[in-house]
């Protein structure tokens, strides 16, 4: 039987609260890889071999299920190589080796009953400049050449998701836009940004819970009940205020080389580019409410109420 490797308390205590959070996850959105991948690396961390094992198998299967072949065969070598003699993991080595080697298939787009998908590709999409809240220079000290703007906060794309899903009325979304836009326009020093589906949420005709599980159902972002979690004030700091107060984003676990980072808005993608910038890890993203990101980030700042 595979030892726990030598960790601290402090940390083997930490890894127990990322296996249980990761397994109540799992539970809700058992095909989230992400999830599973950080479950894996926890679980191999403090020993538990068995366990690793069967979640590396569901991440196979999923990656397999999902087309990504190349991380499928990834996964299933591992497999093999701490049980050989699995012999159904053979034959799915079989079967993923086959797809890689075999041409991709051509889409006829002349067939009326193939099924449209809706673009939701905002990489693309440039800002209009009334919906531009900050203009902020992060830099990484001592690190000279990195060095970008942020330009956009990521609303418009949210904003366009929301409309585009019909998760939330047109016009309640253009009102909370206009109103997030103007309140953080003068973000300065310590102030905690203004998120838009906080923001949105404050309607009556909008309930937050609802619409983070209509953003969660259609988009497969990966959850985070971030008011259950015991957030390390030290792992927050490791990204400057500008990115945590000014974009709300709160780094909450570390497990081998990937951070964990808990966001109010996932369409801010010049905030996570600066975020994956900054950090030497793998960043895995995860949606929170952004009355938990903003409860945490006051304890870990000290931050009255009121700013």
């Amino acid at each position: 039987m595979m030892t726990a490797p030598s960790v601290s308390n402090e940390e083997l205590e930490q890894i127990l609260q990322t296996i249980e959070m990761f397994e109540v996850i799992l539970q809700s959105n058992p095909h989230d890889s992400g999830s599973m991948e950080i479950l894996k690396e926890a679980y191999w961390k403090v020993g538990r071999q068995k366990d690793a094992l069967t979640v590396t198998r569901k991440l196979a299967d999923a990656y397999y299920s999902q087309g990504q072949y190349a991380s499928a065969l990834l996964e299933y070598e591992g497999i093999l190589q701490k049980d050989p003699d699995a012999a159904d993991v053979v034959a799915m080595l079989g079967e993923v080796e086959a797809k890689l080697h075999s041409p991709a298939p051509q889409k006829d787009s002349g067939d009326p009953d193939a099924p449209s998908a809706i673009s939701v590709d905002f990489g693309s999409v440039v800002e209009d400049p009334t919906l531009i809240t900050t203009h902020q220079t992060v830099k990484a000290d001592g690190t000279p050449g990195l060095h970008f703007k942020l330009d956009s906060d990521g609303n418009e794309p949210l904003a366009k998701f929301l409309i585009q899903h019909k998760l939330v009325p047109e016009d309640v979304v253009l009102q909370a836009v206009d109103r997030v836009q103007r309140m953080n326009r003068d973000q300065s020093g310590q102030m905690l940004a203004v998120a838009l589906l906080d923001e949105i949420s404050r309607t009556d005709l909008v309930q937050l819970e609802p619409l983070l599980c209509g953003i969660l159902d259609r988009s497969k972002f990966a959850f985070i009940p971030l008011d259950c979690y015991d957030v390390d004030r030290q792992i927050v700091k490791m990204l400057p205020e500008s990115l945590t107060l000014g974009r709300l984003f709160v780094p909450f676990d570390v497990v081998s080389r990937t951070i964990m980072v808990a966001t109010a808005n996932p369409f801010d993608s010049q905030g996570k580019e600066a975020v994956q910038q900054l950090l030497d890890y793998n960043i895995q993203w995860h949606l929170a409410a952004p009355a938990a990101i903003t409860k945490v980030l006051r304890e870990i700042y000290r931050l009255d109420s009121r700013d």
